[in-house]
């Protein structure tokens, strides 16, 4: 009919968009550095910055009644964005951690600004003060040192030197942009893709800016892209894994059955090649994680897909096994969705191009927070992970409005033990969630850290898209992520040693 038509061409007006606009693109987004500016922050342009000091509460889970008690309260560190620099989304900070001069400085870290398409680095922070006395705030330097297009985590791949020691050879980083375009104030936009894993490569500031691999898709995705939310690997047997995932994962009617044949979120492996001072690493080997059923770890009705995930313990009989900790997560909304999270046991298996990955098994992980933390009807929204220096501990992160915050939980069961609750209040007239995590050093000992980098928006009810700072946007509309560092020693009182 005339209707049916009518309505049609609209569809495919816009369905086709894309493919034109990414003829008229002019190039892609990511680069190292700029000018003598190196990815490990070597002649880049600097600036001193401040982290202010805030309390965040603390409280610790009863196993017998299944609720959380205040226990106490944390000291943290926060930086908010601003018009120059991530605005309101940051993303999967990344320590650097073999570059820490001693055990109780802060070490230098990666942030990633999602929708700037900048990679931060922080470095030569101050020490917190300590000894009871009341929180100062913490100086940085913040520079820019690469770009990205939607850049959300990242993984440093290390090569022997040749003295023996490990150094840094450049960062995997995953790109995931949904709405395909890189930006919003230009036409053309710089890019049009949907994303994927670039390598940067960590060059001396003496060689210049240098260019981005993407080694992820390689297949007939290749073209467009797509949106990888997670990226991180095993290093000892050269194993990366890459969460394609989408905000609107299991949300109807965005995601249908098309959707899903087309260009499913899954859970990829890459078998890593390759990688030297000439030449990038390459995946010789790229495909979804089957698990021990023979089915793909992909988009499930009522479940979604793997968002977030870990690199867990090796086995430490067999260098080849390894777990995986999966946070799962579906739905677009911020007040309520779907998330629950899978430990996965995993092995390296064959040798040269032969190699391949095996799922062992899979058990259920985290009950405590997934199924009883929120009120009945309602969930936290599983974001990332973060296993600490120990083994025994998984630090998560929840962006929903019922768990927003930092969550540990023991290794080996599973339980809830501690939640830090309150950066959703840091910035007032908004909400403000978990975009990403990272750590060093464990709960009470002295130099340990964990990072979390937030987004934001005005209302759970419309927090996706976001809105830029610029018109026809009203300042008034303005949110900012704000980034935290949480000084893992100074809880108080300290009530790590509870029993699970």
């Amino acid at each position: 009919s005339s209707m049916t038509r009518s309505n049609l061409l609209p569809s495919m007006v816009i369905g086709l968009l894309p493919y034109f606009l990414m003829k008229l693109a002019s190039a892609s987004v990511c680069v190292v550095g700029g000018n003598s500016c190196s990815l490990g922050g070597v002649g880049c342009a600097a600036e001193t910055v401040e982290f202010m000091p805030y309390n965040m509460a603390v409280s610790s889970w009863d196993s017998t009644s299944k609720k959380p008690h205040p226990t106490g309260q944390i000291t943290s560190y926060a930086i908010t964005g601003k018009i120059d620099t991530w605005q309101m989304y940051l993303h999967g900070p990344l320590f650097r951690k073999t570059e820490r001069n001693n055990a109780n400085d802060i070490p230098p870290v990666y942030v990633f600004a999602t929708f700037t398409n900048q990679i931060y680095l922080f470095e030569n922070f101050t020490l917190p003060v300590t000894g009871g006395n009341p929180a100062q705030p913490l100086q940085a330097t913040q520079k820019v040192v690469g770009r990205a297009e939607a850049p959300s985590t990242g993984h440093m791949l290390y090569r022997q030197a040749s003295k023996g020691n490990k150094e840094e050879m450049g960062l995997l980083v995953a790109e995931g942009q949904p709405f395909f375009f890189s930006n919003i104030d230009t036409i053309p936009p710089h890019e049009v893709n949907m994303g994927g894993v670039e390598f940067l490569p960590m060059l001396p500031s003496n060689r210049g800016p240098a260019n981005c691999t993407k080694i992820f898709p390689q297949d007939w995705h290749k073209k467009m892209g797509q949106v990888v939310n997670t990226v991180d690997c095993h290093d000892a047997t050269g194993v990366c894994f890459f969460s394609v995932w989408k905000f609107y994962d299991d949300q109807s009617p965005i995601w249908n059955k098309a959707v899903e044949a087309v260009d499913n979120d899954c859970l990829y492996y890459c078998m890593l090649s390759g990688g030297s001072d000439t030449a990038s690493p390459y995946c010789s080997k790229a495909e979804v994680v089957v698990d021990e059923h023979g089915h793909p770890i992909c988009h499930t009705d009522g479940v979604g897909a793997v968002h977030g995930f870990e690199i867990g313990n090796t086995d430490p009989n067999d260098s080849t096994m390894f777990d995986l900790l999966l946070v799962f997560t579906g739905k677009a909304s911020m007040d309520n969705g779907e998330s629950s999270m899978l430990k996965v046991k995993a092995q390296a298996t064959g040798s040269g191009n032969s190699r391949s990955l095996q799922v062992l098994s899979s058990t259920e992980f985290g009950t405590d927070l997934f199924q009883h933390y929120a009120p009945s009807g309602w969930d936290v929204g599983g974001d990332h992970a973060w296993v600490d220096e120990t083994g025994k501990y998984v630090w998560v992160s929840c962006f929903r409005s019922h768990g927003v915050g930092v969550h540990m939980l023991d290794y080996e069961t599973g339980a809830l033990i501690h939640s830090v609750t309150g950066l959703h209040e840091y910035v007032p007239g908004q909400y403000t969630y978990t975009a990403g995590i990272d750590g060093v050093g464990t709960l009470g000992k002295p130099g340990s850290y964990l990072v979390v980098a937030t987004c934001s928006c005005h209302s759970l009810k419309m927090c996706i898209p976001t809105v830029p700072w610029h018109w026809p946007v009203p300042s008034s509309q303005w949110t900012t992520g704000v980034f935290f560092i949480i000084d893992l020693s100074s809880m108080t009182p300290m009530v790590q040693a509870i029993q699970v």
